[in-house]
């Protein structure tokens, strides 16, 4: 944290520039995320279920890169390299998926997009931790998320933009793929400015790593949301067959991310006002009550409902685990914790992808988002019920 900083001052350097990088980068994704259901399965004429394999696999990049990027930190490596290497490899992967001919294609760039997406986390969040202002995180990673998430918005309607002029085929969606080489740019024009920040020091051979109880169990609690974590695309999918068109869904989803965006620095503020657990236990049981609604609506007002209800999940969830983790962690090993942490919440949603997939080809979606909505509220069950977790409850700082 830079001096003279305090929960009611202007965010330090890297939480802003962080912040920035985050809204080019989500730009990016997003203006090519929203539209990878239609190209895989449409296009490409794949099935549900191939579409979950996909995007399983970059999951798994993530996962893998989570788990290297956290033994990388706990070994001294630099945060700030660490972040520029991992954001370099989603944002060249991006544009390429224009030149895709076909679906093993996508689903190795996709993977590529994964090293990048996962190896970014546990170093850029060290580094925002590091700024954050005293009794603050909450905020700053809220600040995060905000602009991460101001970026998500516009990348959906840039691309529902590009798709009105060229069409909605698959030449237009490969010329939105193409064009997300431009906020890829303005993405690592932004990082050159982030500045590093002491890395954590040395373990000894044998060291043995040691992590606080109530990090652990937060940590079982995360794997197990996981698997009720299946891929967004599927969302879009259910969007897509409940009527919608591509337009239309892309903009739904900007509409996700509008709500997300807009209540994701309140959530954060609150998380340090009144602690941490009862945000995520919001959180995660708007997750099953928005999961059991995509099982069940049948028009498509529902669907555009459902969408901005979902921001409420992302808004409340994304910024408060991360601030918890600072709180329940030392210093010295939150690289590794967050590393931990964002690989646990990435491990389950290769097999979670695939067996909504699967459960979708077979049975129909109302059993795929029913497996979806039942985990989440095991997942929320854990932390409600968990005395370690409890116990921490009566700091607002956890």
């Amino acid at each position: 944290m830079r001096e003279g900083t305090g929960p009611g001052d202007r965010q330090p350097d890297n939480v802003t520039l962080l912040g920035w990088v985050a809204f080019w980068s989500g730009m990016g994704q997003e203006m090519v995320y929203p539209l990878l259901p239609t190209f895989v399965v449409v296009a490409l004429g794949a099935s549900a279920a191939v579409l979950g394999a996909v995007e399983g696999a970059l999951a798994v990049g993530v996962t893998a890169a989570r788990l290297a990027s956290a033994r990388l930190l706990d070994r001294g490596a630099s945060p700030r390299r660490l972040t520029r290497s991992a954001y370099v490899l989603s944002l060249a992967a991006r544009p390429l998926m224009a030149l895709a001919p076909g679906v093993a294609a996508v689903g190795a760039l996709r993977v590529i997009d994964g090293f990048g997406k996962g190896g970014k986390d546990a170093p850029r969040d060290t580094l925002v931790a590091a700024d954050a202002a005293v009794g603050g995180a909450g905020r700053s990673f809220g600040v995060q998320r905000a602009l991460d998430t101001l970026g998500s918005v516009a990348g959906p309607l840039v691309a529902s933009g590009v798709l009105l002029v060229v069409g909605h085929g698959e030449a237009g969606l490969r010329w939105v793929f193409a064009l997300a080489v431009v906020p890829a740019l303005g993405a690592l024009l932004t990082l050159r400015r982030v500045h590093d920040t002491p890395a954590s020091p040395r373990r000894a051979a044998g060291e043995k790593l040691q992590l606080p109880r109530p990090f652990v169990v937060l940590l079982v609690a995360v794997t197990v949301f996981g698997l009720a974590n299946s891929s967004d695309t599927l969302l879009l999918l259910r969007a897509r067959s409940g009527g919608l068109s591509v337009a239309q869904v892309a903009f739904a989803y900007a509409g996700f991310n509008v709500a997300y965006a807009a209540l994701a620095i309140p959530f954060g503020r609150l998380s340090d006002r009144i602690g941490r657990r009862p945000l995520l236990l919001l959180a995660w049981a708007a997750y099953a009550l928005v999961y059991a609604g995509f099982a069940f609506a049948d028009r498509s007002w529902q669907l555009w409902a459902l969408f901005l209800a979902y921001g409420i999940y992302y808004a409340a969830a994304e910024g408060t685990l991360k601030a918890w983790v600072a709180s329940l962690v030392p210093p010295e090993r939150r690289g590794a914790a967050y590393g931990l942490y964002a690989a646990a919440s990435g491990l389950l949603v290769l097999p979670a992808s695939v067996i909504a997939g699967t459960l979708w080809d077979r049975y129909g979606s109302r059993p795929a988002f029913g497996f979806g909505a039942a985990l989440a509220a095991l997942a929320t069950a854990v932390v409600a019920l968990s005395p370690s977790l409890r116990e921490r409850l009566a700091d607002p700082a956890r």
